[in-house]
């Protein structure tokens, strides 16, 4: 069993792909429906404040879910650890190419990826249109409980 970690703004459902269709990141381009997990709750805080968004953002504009995959129910693949060149978090292009190829084929339904942030840990691409998308079940999202002295 796989347990994976989504944030995402308290005004949106955290299964809804929308965000990232209108917005190309790091592992997917322009209209691709898809979602970014984590591999713990505190690595998607990480990956926030990476982002400029601040603590008392985090508190006050989001909310997480976490949820299972069971493993011998979804197919995972793992993007290769020789994709990865010595600065590859300083170019986009490579990682939206391999990224969009993964999309596209439609083969898998979870790609995991290197976070960019911190490579030992992983992030997980959630393919929104493929079949196995719709036997994740996703909880009621929850608070974030941040440390108030964590500024």
């Amino acid at each position: 069993m796989l347990r994976l970690y989504r944030i995402c703004r308290n005004i949106y459902e955290p299964n809804d792909a929308t965000g990232a269709s209108r917005t190309p990141g790091r592992w997917h381009v322009l209209g691709q429906r898809v979602l970014y997990f984590c591999s713990s709750l505190s690595m998607c805080v990480l990956e926030l404040r990476a982002n400029s968004v601040s603590f008392a953002a985090i508190r006050r504009e989001y909310h997480y879910i976490d949820i299972e995959a069971d493993t011998n129910r979804f197919e995972i693949i793992e993007v290769p650890k020789s994709f990865y060149s010595k600065n590859w978090t300083l170019n986009r292009e490579p990682t939206q190419k391999y990224g969009s190829e993964w999309f596209k084929a439609g083969k898998y339904s979870i790609l995991q990826v290197h976070s960019a942030v911190l490579p030992t840990d992983s992030n997980f691409i959630l393919n929104v249109t493929h079949p196995d998308f719709l036997k994740l079940k996703f909880p009621k999202p929850k608070k974030i409980p941040l440390d108030s002295r964590i500024n």
